[in-house]
């Protein structure tokens, strides 16, 4: 190397030296610079770890105490942080591994894909409602406000949100808009036509009576927002008073009173009832509510009713009858006219007083107050009392008294019907007198009768024993033809004697025994079979079942003897019948006894049941047997009648009382 080259290479060496000082120098006035650097940012790291904690801690206070449920979870739903409210909600902690997703119910989860979109792409979530099922078993409806959290190159790292239970809420709102549905149901349905206007007088709500009342031909819905400041003149034509019907509604504008029941005639001869009614709130006025009403028929119920109570009233003030209206204490609280005259006061002197104590005559208080409570139970009753008029007078009043009710059903007095019953009380009492004397009169008649029949007879005996003694004294010097005078004087005297007990059973007939038993009508025709003499050609019949009456039996007897013994008597044909039926009817036993006799003509029909009277001269006959059967069937409340054929026979009917 030469020295040119050597000095070369050491100034190349001392630059190079001199290079790596000023390198060295400079790297450590940088490592010095990074020194200082790496220490004031050790002291902001930890301002700034400071700051951070304090934050966090902060935050962590907020969403610990905040009322709605917070949860931070990450992008596949899992929750990794939750505050009380939003464990209590949910009644899951983070120890529990929840996922979100799986808390929404079947019918919401189609949903929560669209929801996690939006969160995705927006960034936010903002009311978002979905149903979710708790872990205690609930149903609640939710309210999510939620945001992304993203790292510092802005990639999404997890999602932040507030969970609000709004089920109450919904279902508040549920049941408002259900009330609204039903009122407005409610509104479009009723009887009563409605009309609600805003303070402009817009429409708000009506209902389809309101459009029928006023002949408009659109559906109530299509009304709404209408202005009605022209409706008054539009409808006024269909009213009686169509200015007076315009002028009223001013009016009732102006002042802004509630009003109620106007009445409005309109020209088809119906009668609406308006109300108008102002709404204020908070003082300020936001319009108004008409209500109209067809009361036609309330109107001439109305109507008619005022006549009915005119009508009745009258008759009430005229009638023959007393009336009193008292109330639950005995007060009079109304009379008519006639009760007026029946006791001699005015009304104005019984009004307030206590009818006990002003008409009635003290023996009878403790009558009319049972009385009185048994008609405050709800009975009706009719009664006997004594009253006395004012000047003192005692009467006897036939009183029928009802319960009064008022609209609620509750007795609150009585009314009373009042019949002056003085004369018929006279009456009856003459009456009794009358019937005591005719017991007397009767019982010394039949005393009498008794007698005379005792006392005809005597001699009738002592005759017939005279003619028999003087026919066998001389029966040998007696021609045939003084026999046979002797006998027709015997069968004279034993005629009297026969009339004289016909007659004495005829006038005793008409006295009921008062001895009654149970008498077998079968058992009284068997009787009569062994009493009297039936020839044999005559053929008596009568059915096995006959009734059982209450009766007399020896009356009873009479009755079936004289008509059986009639038929026979005369009976004409051979063979000859006499039959017994019976049959039964609603209140009575229906007899008939039926014969093939001679019959007989029919303007004697009813003379056959007349005292004396005989159709044919018989020896045996006094023409008193069929007046003792009238008479019989009679005392039982019965009749009699006969249908016959002259030459064929007769049937004789009568009834008989069960």
């Amino acid at each position: 190397m030469s020295e040119k080259q050597l000095e070369l290479y050491e100034r190349a060496l001392a630059r190079e030296r001199a290079a790596r000082k000023e390198a060295e120098r400079i790297l450590e006035e940088k490592s010095r610079e990074l020194y200082f650097k790496s220490e004031e940012l050790k002291k902001t790291n930890q301002k700034l770890e400071s700051l951070v904690y304090t934050a966090n801690s902060e935050l962590q206070g907020v969403f610990g105490n905040i009322a709605d449920a917070y949860v931070m979870m990450n992008l596949e739903g899992v929750p990794i942080k939750m505050n009380k409210v939003a464990e209590s909600l949910l009644g899951y902690t983070l120890k529990d591994h929840i996922h979100l997703y799986k808390l929404v119910t079947e019918e919401d989860r189609p949903l929560v894909p669209q929801g996690f979109e939006q969160l995705m792409q927006k960034g936010s979530l903002t009311n978002f409602e979905i149903h979710i099922r708790r872990a205690c078993g609930e149903v609640s409806y939710v309210q999510i406000n939620a945001s992304v959290i993203y790292d510092r190159d802005k990639k999404p790292l997890a999602a932040q949100g507030i969970i609000r239970d709004i089920t109450s809420q919904k279902r508040n709102e549920q049941q408002l808009v259900d009330s609204q549905n039903r009122l407005s149901t409610l509104i479009l349905n009723l009887e009563s036509g409605v009309l609600l206007e805003d303070e402009n007088r817009n429409i708000v709500i009506t209902n389809k009576r309101f459009c029928d009342f006023f002949s408009i031909p659109v559906a109530p819905e299509l009304l709404q927002g209408q202005n009605c400041e022209q409706a008054a003149e539009q409808s006024k034509g269909l009213f009686e008073d169509p200015d007076g019907f315009v002028n009223r509604i001013n009016e009732l504008l102006v002042s802004k009173e509630q009003v109620l029941a106007d009445e409005l005639a309109m020209r088809d001869g119906r009668v609406l009832e308006r109300d108008f009614i102002p709404i204020y709130e908070e003082g300020q006025y936001k319009g108004h509510l008409w209500t109209y009403r067809d009361v036609t028929l309330r109107r001439k119920y109305r109507e008619s009713i005022e006549a009915e109570r005119q009508k009745y009233s009258n008759i009430i003030a005229n009638m023959n009858l007393g009336l009193i209206e008292v109330n639950n204490d005995d007060e009079i609280l109304m009379v008519n006219q006639s009760l007026e005259e029946m006791s001699g006061y005015t009304e104005a002197e019984l009004l307030g007083k206590k009818g006990m104590d002003v008409l009635l005559y003290p023996g009878d208080r403790d009558k009319l107050t049972a009385e009185n409570e048994s008609r405050q139970h709800g009975t009706s009753n009719s009664y006997e009392i004594r009253a006395r008029r004012k000047n003192g007078e005692l009467r006897h009043w036939l009183i029928s008294g009802a319960p009064n009710y008022n609209i609620n059903g509750k007795v609150v007095g009585s009314i009373g019907i009042h019949l002056d019953i003085t004369d018929i009380k006279n009456l009856e009492l003459q009456k009794e007198n009358l019937l005591r004397k005719l017991e007397k009169s009767n019982d010394e008649l039949q005393e009498y009768a008794h007698v005379v029949s005792h006392d005809l007879k005597s001699p009738l005996r002592s005759l017939s024993a005279l003619v028999d003694w003087i026919r066998e004294d001389n029966k040998e010097q007696f021609d045939e033809q003084t026999l046979t005078n002797f006998g027709l004087i015997d069968q004279t005297l034993e005629k009297m004697e026969q009339l004289i007990s016909d007659v004495l059973n005829y006038s005793s007939m008409g006295i009921e025994s008062s001895k009654r038993e149970e008498v077998p009508v079968k058992q009284v025709l068997e009787d009569i079979k062994t009493l009297i003499h039936i020839p044999e050609h005559i053929e008596f019949s009568y059915p096995d079942q006959l009734p059982v009456l209450m009766a007399d039996r020896v009356k009873l007897q009479q009755l079936f003897q004289n008509l059986i013994g009639n038929a026979i008597a005369y009976c004409d044909k051979n063979p000859g019948w006499v039959r017994i039926e019976c049959e039964e009817q609603q209140s009575n036993w229906l007899f008939k006894v039926s014969d093939n006799g001679v019959g007989i003509a029919p303007e004697y029909h009813e003379k056959v049941f007349k005292i004396f009277q005989s159709l044919q001269k018989r020896k045996d006959s006094t023409g008193v047997g069929l007046s003792i059967v009238k008479k019989i069937v009679e005392l039982y409340n019965g009749k009699i009648w006969l249908e016959s054929t002259p030459g064929e026979g007769t049937t004789f009917y009568f009834t008989l009382a069960k």
